[in-house]
């Protein structure tokens, strides 16, 4: 009877051990189905984890690239910007010489035209007074031919008077001057080298600038002519 119990308290250990064993293994089996699943989490999470920092790597490497594009188009424009400003500024140093060049030029001109406006004056005023002189002579004349004239009879007083009329168009019209030229010699009973002399002193003049200035001139010594014969005949009568 001792055996027995013995060897069914044996059996009961051994079925315990037994359960406990299987309990065992299924826990170890649960602990490995466990250790699967993380290691499959982890190598899960892992790939992403490499995945979003090779994603954040692309994007890091794609923005130092835009970045380093955007510094180097910066230095291109910098560079451009500097090149334009040398360009301008040389533009800038030619055009200020070029203008110091044409102001020089234009103050040169102003004092050659400045000094070409006082030769101008100073002419315009040698010619004032050598017509104020011609005026002053031709006037005298005719006062001395009138004061020659008025001792003279009637028929000297028309004589002066055809001498006046053909004077008046003589001065009046340059085209008939060679018409009337015969005339006036005739009426002035001029000699010959006195026409001679006339026609000589009207070719020398005949480049005068004013006809006015051939007018007087020849209608003073017209009448210094007609003086000197007034003087002549004056003389003879008597």
């Amino acid at each position: 009877g001792g055996e027995a119990a013995a060897e069914e308290a044996a059996g009961e250990d051994a079925a315990l051990q037994a359960e406990a064993l299987e309990a065992l293994s299924d826990h170890a089996e649960a602990l490995h189905v466990a250790l699967c699943r993380t290691e499959a989490e982890a190598q899960r999470r892992i790939g992403q984890a490499e995945a979003a920092a090779e994603s954040d790597l692309r994007r890091a490497e794609a923005e130092a690239a835009e970045q380093a594009g955007r510094l180097a188009a910066a230095a291109r424009r910098e560079a451009e910007s500097v090149a334009a400003a040398e360009r301008l500024e040389a533009e800038l140093r030619r055009v200020s010489e070029r203008a110091a060049a044409a102001l020089r030029e234009a103050e040169q001109a102003s004092a050659r035209l400045e000094g070409r406006l006082k030769e101008a004056e100073a002419e315009a005023e040698a010619s004032r007074a050598e017509r104020a002189a011609v005026e002053a002579r031709a006037s005298q004349a005719r006062r001395e031919a009138d004061a020659a004239v008025a001792q003279e009879s009637g028929g000297w007083r028309e004589e002066r008077a055809y001498v006046r009329t053909l004077m008046i168009r003589y001065m009046e019209l340059e085209s008939e001057h060679e018409a009337l030229f015969p005339a006036i010699a005739t009426v002035l009973h001029l000699t010959r080298d006195e026409v001679a002399r006339i026609r000589a002193a009207q070719e020398a003049h005949a480049s005068a600038t004013s006809v006015w200035g051939r007018t007087v001139r020849v209608g003073s010594s017209l009448w210094g002519a007609a003086s000197e014969v007034a003087t002549e005949v004056s003389k003879y009568r008597t």
